[in-house]
């Protein structure tokens, strides 16, 4: 190993120079969400190692809770700027690669973070270490009771299976990344966790792991996950992950559906982003860890209940004020799922059903809340908040929190291309109308109004990261256009023949009139008519004698 002290920092054989692992498409691990998940797990260590591309707050908590930290980073760059940056002074910071770092020997460690995966710990000149070897590696540098936290990114992510762009352009060279595939890397929680005790590391916990470029979004229970159903609030978790890990990345089609359809057959755990182990004795305190815009949002799951609890301010879009509580919500589905599923099956009784109870409700245990139906549950006959729940910054009466539902969900309705029994031509105004007259609710344009923007606060708030449109909605979408091109087209044709009968008829009539006017001419014209004209003059003649002075007055 050889010490630079020019920038304070180590080097070992591997390193990378120019490189940067900070500044690409993903940045090192890091994030509220981690640093809390790891905050719960983290036991008090003498020597530990963060292994790999993380977050300056990852290693600032690791150093907290330990007597001597190394940090390796492949970017000799990347571990002068940690060094400069970090304020603790047990924290040595190596460059170079995990092959170096393991031949030049030392203490084992009792604690070990690698929550980045083990892609980005082998430089340019390491060897072609596949998955397993390089597992091994790490075991190598383990004491026999440490704890290891350990992370694998998913090649059969669903993420990955929608991704519309060719395999050849999901990854750039700033990436630096192998253009091999690696047949002996796990793809599965079971290979992974078979792989890790392979080599020594017996898993206590494993995550679904969903992250956003690198940073930390959820991190799910597998079993929890595989568990869950669609609707229900595991996968209303991971489909908020999945939807915002997938946010700028062009798609074939909506996640969301794939969550559902993997929830359905258990496999939600298996199609996750990528996974996080825990091995050794720690093991951490909550089924849940999950972004909350500016906050941190725990869920424990037991039984058929999940205790969640929101701190740190939630989020916030202007017109809303986020909620900091503790809350139960049952493990069921969603009110949305249920009505889009009664609305596909034309079963309108019971829509109105629904929309009945969500009335009720809104008016009585959730008189204050903006609903969102995507996430509030129900529970036997009422129904209960979701995970995330917000008040309105300005009072709000029941017809316009019910109208900002009802508008949330015409969009979700008609923006998926649902199923459903209203005919094409109905405004969203009308059927928001309609559905709250369902909610026992009248109307009128000042609430359609005020629902309409907290319906666009609340997108702003969940829905921030939403920018690219799947390409089946895209297909679906211009399938719609030629369709109502091609109606269009009628009724211009339609229009067309009208005029062309019209002109017609025009030509009819006007010729008919030319005929007229010239018999008219004639008859006026003879000797007939020059009679008729005469006996007309008399006869407008009422008063004789008086017309008769009148000539004789004149000829005087």
């Amino acid at each position: 190993m050889t010490d630079t002290s020019s920038t304070g920092i180590a080097v070992v054989r591997g390193e990378m120079q120019p490189w940067s692992d900070a500044t690409g498409p993903r940045t090192p691990a890091g994030g509220p969400v981690l640093t809390a998940f790891l905050a719960d797990l983290l036991p008090p260590a003498s020597h530990a190692l963060v292994l790999g591309p993380h977050g300056r707050d990852v290693v600032e908590a690791v150093a907290a809770r330990s007597t001597a930290v190394t940090v390796l980073l492949r970017s000799v760059s990347d571990a002068t700027e940690l060094h400069a940056a970090l304020a603790a002074t047990n924290v040595r910071v190596v460059a170079g690669a995990l092959d170096g770092l393991a031949d030049e020997g030392g203490p084992a460690y009792d604690l070990v973070v690698a929550a980045d995966g083990l892609d980005r710990v082998l430089g340019a000149d390491s060897p072609e270490w596949d998955w397993p070897r390089r597992a091994a590696a790490l075991a190598g540098l383990t004491a026999p009771d440490a704890t290891v936290v350990v992370g694998l990114g998913n090649e059969f992510a669903l993420t990955d299976l929608l991704d519309r762009r060719p395999a050849r352009d999901r990854h750039g060279d700033d990436e630096w990344r192998p253009l091999h595939d690696d047949p002996a890397r796990p793809v599965s929680p079971g290979q992974f966790r078979d792989a890790l005790a392979a080599r020594g590391l017996h898993v206590t916990a494993l995550y679904a792991s969903f992250d956003v470029a690198g940073t930390a979004h959820t991190l799910l229970d597998v079993d929890a996950a595989t568990a869950g159903r669609p609707g229900h609030p595991a996968v209303r978790l991971a489909v908020r992950a999945l939807e915002a890990a997938a946010a700028r990345q062009p798609l074939l089609a909506p996640v969301a559906e794939g969550a559902d359809n993997a929830a359905r057959a258990g496999l939600l755990g298996a199609v996750a982003p990528g996974w996080l182990a825990v091995c050794g004795a720690g093991a951490p305190r909550h089924t849940a860890y999950a972004d909350a815009g500016d906050g941190l949002l725990v869920a424990d799951r037991d039984g058929g209940r999940w205790r969640v609890t929101v701190t740190g301010g939630g989020v916030g879009a202007g017109a809303l004020a986020p909620l900091d509580t503790v809350a139960e919500v049952p493990d069921t589905e969603t009110v949305e799922r249920r009505l889009l599923r009664l609305a596909a099956a034309e079963d309108l009784p019971g829509f109105r059903r629904v929309a009945a109870r969500l009335g009720d409700w809104a008016r009585t245990d959730g008189a204050g809340l903006v609903a969102r139906l995507d996430d509030t549950g129900i529970d036997g006959d009422t129904l209960t908040r979701g995970l995330l729940a917000w008040r309105t910054a300005e009072p709000a009466t029941p017809a316009e929190l019910l109208a900002a539902a009802w508008h949330r969900f015409r969009d979700r309705l008609i923006g998926g291309h649902h199923r459903h029994p209203w005919p094409p031509w109905l405004t969203a105004d009308d059927l928001v109308t309609m559905w709250l007259g369902m909610s026992g609710e009248e109307a009128d344009a000042a609430a359609l109004a005020r629902g309409r923007r907290l319906a666009d606060a609340v997108a702003a708030a969940v829905d921030a990261g939403l920018a690219e449109v799947d390409l089946r909605a895209v297909l679906a979408d211009a399938e719609a256009a030629r369709v109502r091109s091609v109606e269009l087209a009628g009724h211009v044709a339609g229009l067309e023949r009208t005029i062309r009968f019209r002109d017609q008829q025009l030509k009819a009539r006007e010729n008919r009139l030319r005929a007229l006017r010239s018999e008219l001419r004639a008859l006026k014209g003879s000797r007939a008519g020059q009679l008729a004209e005469a006996i007309r003059k008399v006869a407008v003649i009422r008063d004789p004698k008086r017309v008769a002075r009148a000539v004789k007055r004149r000829l005087r």
